[in-house]
């Protein structure tokens, strides 16, 4: 019996809580209890239009206009904002970029098409795939770089799959293992050959201009692989079963569920969210077992399992007024500053800036950042303030000002806020390409917040 049978089995056994019975807590009772437990007082809610900000940044991309955030503060329903950004295209759009950054990085190299990554996992989203059904398929990939999108997760990096694998899908680190035991965890060099030796019968074909990527039976022989639960393969079809392992096993529920929450909330439970280890401890263990024990009951959907922490009232805590509180962010009372990722600040700007100019200008922009390498492929979070300072650079001469140029307009389209007595003093008789330049280089524009 599989261990979605036997969690299933167990649901329909148990029945529905007796009459009386509180049902169990769920992201914000868990929370409660522990920061009760640890003596910390949360930071208040946000209100409705940094919501919406933080909202859209995170489910569509990009800033709201203006003319969607009036409409929401006229009536504020969250859950059916969240639904329409999440029934959005833009939501897939968004996300494959997110998901093609965590797997890939920002550099095509190796032979791998990054677009054609990207495209592939913008359609498995827009069609609703689930996470196991995605990982399975990349894992196992097979065909043509520049026709079957999937295989470029394999091509890309230059390192072994499965240090990649383990780390993407697992949030496991076997780097160290590769060439000794692990100083600080328990996988040994041993663990890592039996989990390569997966890959062994990858064949490579270099093509005009792509890369044909097959398994070669004839290399399945030897010593089996073994994965990191021990478990071997029955048949010669070594990557396939391993996708199954993957996507059957503990881990693999925790580390969906971490990288997950770190969108969404600026740090993961387990941070860095690839390294699950035995001196990296959750900080919320709970509430890792109730998201990863959600994401399994609910398939493993994605918009389902956004929507789930979006409505939380931990998703809308603040991060303003007092001074950075490490042990409250940790604990999930007090927001995480983020920096936006590359393609948000760019649309951001063409949303805030009604501009068909920088909108068409998006993937100049982008191939300019996108070339580089900024250290680990697998991060999600764009780090390198430097980097999105020289993308706003790219602009910095020629912003457009909006079809209406006053100041609190500005504020509005950029900031989704109104300025304060003191801004509108201190921008009194500024052009507005001053103004836009100014706030479009602020900490609170290129800042999740």
């Amino acid at each position: 019996m599989s261990s979605r049978t036997s969690v299933l089995f167990l649901l329909l056994a148990a029945g529905a809580p007796a009459a009386g019975q509180a049902p169990a807590p769920g992201i914000d009772g868990i929370l409660a209890a522990h920061w009760k437990g640890a003596g910390i007082a949360p930071a208040p809610l946000v209100g409705d239009a940094e919501f919406l900000r933080r909202l859209s940044l995170d489910l569509a991309g990009r800033i709201p206009s203006k003319a969607e955030l009036e409409a929401f503060l006229r009536k504020p329903d969250r859950a059916a904002k969240i639904d329409e950004l999440l029934a959005s295209p833009e939501f897939p759009r968004f996300w494959s970029e997110v998901w093609t950054a965590w797997l890939n990085g920002y550099a095509a190299a190796f032979d791998s098409n990054r677009e054609g990554l990207r495209f592939w996992l913008e359609k498995e989203i827009r069609e609703g795939a689930p996470w196991d059904r995605i990982v399975s398929r990349l894992v196992s990939a097979s065909g043509v770089s520049n026709v079957d999108g999937s295989v470029n997760f394999i091509l890309h990096n230059g390192v072994d799959p499965a240090i990649k694998v383990s780390r993407a899908f697992l949030g496991i680190r076997l780097d160290c293992a590769k060439c000794h035991d692990h100083p600080f965890d328990r996988w040994t060099q041993k663990h890592f050959e039996e989990m390569s030796r997966f890959f062994a019968t990858i064949r490579r074909e270099n093509l005009t201009g792509s890369v044909r990527v097959s398994d070669a039976s004839d290399r399945a022989g030897g010593p089996k692989p073994r994965f990191l639960t021990g478990s071997q393969p029955v048949t010669a079809r070594w990557r396939e079963e391993l996708g199954y392992f993957i996507t059957e096993s503990r881990p693999f529920g925790r580390a969906f569920a971490n990288r997950l929450w770190y969108h969404f909330m600026g740090r993961g439970i387990v941070d860095p969210p690839d390294d699950f280890s035995l001196r990296n401890k959750p900080s919320v263990p709970a509430l890792l077992d109730f998201l990863a024990a959600e994401a399994e009951t609910r398939a493993w959907d994605l918009r389902s399992m956004a929507r789930l922490i979006c409505l939380s009232d931990a998703y809308r805590r603040s991060s303003a007024g007092a001074p950075r509180d490490p042990k409250a962010e940790a604990a999930f009372a007090r927001r995480v500053l983020k920096p936006l990722l590359p393609e948000q600040v760019i649309d951001s700007l063409a949303v805030a800036l009604d501009s068909d100019a920088l909108r068409q200008r998006r993937a100049a922009a982008l191939r300019g950042l996108l070339g580089r390498s900024f250290g680990e492929d697998f991060s999600l979070t764009w780090r390198h303030r430097e980097t999105v300072q020289d993308l706003m650079a790219k602009f910095a001469l020629d912003l457009p000002a909006p079809p209406s140029a006053s100041t609190e307009d500005l504020y509005l389209r950029m900031l989704s806020r109104r300025p304060t007595a003191r801004e509108r003093e201190l921008l009194r008789g500024r052009p507005a390409a001053e103004v836009v330049s100014a706030l479009a280089h602020s900490n609170e524009f290129y800042f999740g917040h």
